[in-house]
C-alpha cells in the first residue's frame, strides 16, 4: 500500500510550489483598453489567488491546502501551510478579489467552476480548528459573500443546466455550493440549491455512457450529475432516479466506464483524462453511500473501478508535467478523503 503521509507531503509540497509560482499564467482577462491590457500582471489583478497557472486553480489549490491541513495538523508541512494562509486570507485582499467581479465584464467570470471552488474552500476553513482559522475565515468573507450571492442569483435566474464535462458544467458547481450553504447554516441557498438541481435533473433517464466521453473532459456529465441527485434527493428517491437514468449500470453493464488514457502528457487538453479518472472516482464512492454493500452490483464494481481510476491518474498528480500538476492533486483528494471527512 502507498505512504499515505508521504503522498501527502509530496501534495502539500506541489500545492504550495504551485501557489506561490505566478507564471506561466493562463490569464482570462476581458480588457477594455490597449493601455489596461499592458497591466495585464496576475498578482496585479488577483493578489490572492495569482498563481498555479490560472486563478480557479490556484483557488482549488488552496483548497488541497486547506484540506491537507485538516487531515493532519501536525504534519511537518502544515506549518507551511499556516504560514502562507496567515499572509494571503487578508481582508482587503479580499475585497480586491471581490471587486474584480464587479467591473465591467466581470461579472459572470469563472461561473461557475471557480465560483464553486471558492465555496468550497471557505467550507473547508470554516471548519478548521487551526487557532488562525477565524482570522482566515474573516480574510476570505468578501469574495465568499460576492460568490455566493452570484451564484444564488444565478441558480434563480439560469434557463438550463450546462452538462459539458468541463469548467461550465452546472452539477459540479452547484455540488460545491450545497457543501458550503450546509456547513455554514444558509438553509436558503441549499434550499434553492436542492429545489433546481430537482428542476433541472429530475426528469432526466435512459441516459448512454457511451455519449459520456469526450476527449478533453474532466469531468463524466451522468455521474456528476448522478452525485448532485444522491445529494439532494431521499435515498429510496435517489435509488429509483439513479436506475432509471443510467439503466445500463443497474442491469450491470460497466464496459463504458474503463479508466481514460492520456497518451501525449504535454497536451494541456489531453491531460483532462487524468482528471476525469479522478472525478469519476471520486462520483463512484460518493454514489456508493447511498448503495447496499452486497445487494447492489454497482458497490462493489464502483469500488473496484474507483480504484482503477485512481491508479491510472497516479503518476501524473505530482510527477507529470506542469499542465498536470498544477491542479491534478485537487482531484485526486477529492476521491481520496472526500467521503471520510
Amino acid at each position: 500500500m502507498p505512504d499515505i503521509n508521504a503522498a501527502h507531503a509530496r501534495y502539500a509540497r506541489t500545492a504550495l510550489d504551485n501557489v506561490r509560482r505566478e507564471y506561466p499564467n493562463f490569464i482570462m482577462h476581458f480588457v477594455h483598453s490597449a493601455q489596461e491590457a499592458q497591466g495585464c500582471v496576475p498578482s496585479a489583478l488577483h493578489p490572492i489567488f495569482f498563481g498555479s497557472y490560472d486563478w480557479h486553480s490556484c483557488v482549488h489549490m488552496h483548497w488541497s491546502l486547506a484540506r491537507l491541513l485538516n487531515l493532519d495538523p501536525g504534519a511537518t508541512h502544515s506549518r507551511a501551510i499556516v504560514s502562507w494562509f496567515d499572509r494571503q486570507f487578508d481582508e482587503a485582499k479580499a475585497r480586491r478579489e471581490a471587486a474584480y467581479f464587479d467591473r465591467d465584464g466581470g461579472a459572470h467570470w469563472q461561473r461557475p467552476y471557480g465560483w464553486g471552488w471558492l465555496l468550497k474552500l471557505y467550507a473547508e476553513i470554516a471548519v478548521c480548528g487551526h487557532p488562525h482559522a477565524a482570522r482566515w475565515r474573516a480574510g476570505l468573507a468578501p469574495l465568499a459573500d460576492r460568490l455566493s450571492d452570484a451564484m444564488f442569483e444565478h441558480m434563480q435566474t439560469a434557463p438550463a443546466p450546462v452538462r459539458h464535462g468541463v469548467h461550465s458544467n452546472t452539477s459540479f458547481g452547484m455540488i460545491h455550493a450545497l457543501r458550503f450553504a450546509r456547513t455554514v447554516g444558509d438553509d436558503e441557498f441549499a434550499t434553492l440549491i436542492a429545489h433546481t438541481a430537482r428542476k433541472w435533473f429530475a426528469a432526466d433517464h435512459s441516459y448512454s455512457l457511451a455519449y459520456d466521453f469526450s476527449g478533453e473532459d474532466f469531468l463524466s456529465p451522468a455521474l456528476t450529475e448522478a452525485l448532485l441527485m444522491s445529494l439532494v434527493l431521499p435515498r429510496d428517491e435517489f435509488l429509483s432516479w439513479f436506475d432509471a437514468f443510467l439503466p445500463e449500470l443497474a442491469a450491470g453493464d460497466f464496459s463504458r466506464l474503463d479508466p481514460a488514457h492520456v497518451s501525449n502528457e504535454k497536451d494541456a487538453k489531453q491531460v483532462h483524462n487524468h482528471g476525469l479518472n479522478l472525478s469519476r472516482a471520486w462520483c463512484m464512492r460518493g454514489l456508493m453511500q447511498q448503495l447496499t454493500p452486497g445487494d447492489d452490483l454497482r458497490w462493489r464494481r464502483f469500488g473496484e473501478l474507483s480504484g482503477e481510476h485512481v491508479r491510472a491518474a497516479d503518476a501524473a498528480i505530482t510527477g507529470g508535467d506542469y499542465v498536470s500538476t498544477h491542479w491534478l492533486i485537487s482531484f485526486a483528494l477529492l476521491a481520496e478523503t472526500e467521503w471520510h471527512s
